[in-house]
């Protein structure tokens, strides 16, 4: 009897240890997905800025006359 209680405890231990490893690799999923959202979002800044940079130093389309 006690080893149908121990097999019943590993049992359970294995499928919640199987249940933490999919929460942390959605949880490193997520971490991944925010990390690239946030580059993205720096370099659309730093895009913006020097375009704003470039215009503010006077490279201005040239006239035709």
């Amino acid at each position: 009897m006690l080893s149908k209680k121990v097999e019943t405890l590993n049992k359970a231990m294995e499928v919640e240890a199987k249940r933490m490893r999919r929460e942390v690799a959605a949880m490193e999923k997520e971490v991944a997905a925010m990390r690239i959202n946030k580059d993205s979002e720096q370099r659309a800044r730093r895009m913006s800025v020097a375009t704003t940079r470039g215009i503010a130093n006077g490279s201005k389309p040239h006239s035709t006359r």
